[in-house]
């Protein structure tokens, strides 16, 4: 069953057929109802709500199933598989306007596990840009007040040169929404050519901010 979502995410991401890829993962999830092996479980079904459901169902209907996926991976140590569920589920939040104040307590638990358990630095690098999105929206003197101030240019080359699209995109696009809230405008036209060549060199997999 996780192979058929795998294929199912291809048809999302590399052909644009969600409707396919939608019908498909459907399938397999029924099949993975049968499934007594958590572990595969937990796999599939963080592609499913993370990465393809994403695009047929309403976001308010797929947060709590990721948070869901976040907390049955760490019950049975699928540590990679909890941490890409936390950092879908962070980001889906935040781009669809959840309070800041509450959630920006929830990523700080998130990042402080992270550090002290599992030690991933690109995990840690994609979500602490999230969280200094937040505090830059929130206007704390302690934190960032601009935009290049917590995305740079090396945190970018890293994420790169180990191949993590998906860390790119969601710093490049956490830089652009932040420049459009405060009329940075000078800065939304090269952010916006920067995140459309990330996809570029990937050949044609689909964006999924823009």
């Amino acid at each position: 069953c996780v192979g058929l979502a795998s294929l199912a995410l291809s048809l999302v991401t590399v052909f644009s057929d969600f409707s396919e890829g939608y019908s498909m993962v459907k399938t397999s999830m029924s099949i993975a109802g049968s499934d007594k092996d958590k572990r595969v479980h937990c796999s599939m079904l963080m592609i499913t709500y993370g990465m393809i459901n994403i695009w047929k169902e309403p976001i308010q209907a797929i947060l709590p199933q990721l948070k869901d996926v976040y907390n049955m991976s760490l019950k049975y140590g699928l540590i990679d598989n909890a941490l890409a569920s936390g950092m879908l589920h962070a980001y889906r939040a935040f781009f669809t306007g959840s309070l800041l104040k509450p959630f920006s307590k929830e990523v700080a638990l998130f990042m402080r596990n992270n550090s002290e358990r599992h030690k991933r630095r690109l995990m840690h690098l994609s979500v602490l840009s999230l969280s200094n999105g937040i505090s830059c929206l929130r206007g704390n003197s302690s934190g960032p007040q601009y935009v290049d101030e917590f995305i740079t240019e090396e945190h970018l080359a890293e994420a790169l040169r180990n191949k993590e699209t998906t860390f790119c995109e969601c710093m490049l696009a956490i830089k652009l929404m932040c420049s459009c809230i405060f009329r940075r405008l000078d800065e939304i036209k090269p952010i916006a050519r920067q995140y459309l060549e990330l996809f570029e060199r990937q050949g044609s997999a689909s964006a999924q901010f823009i």
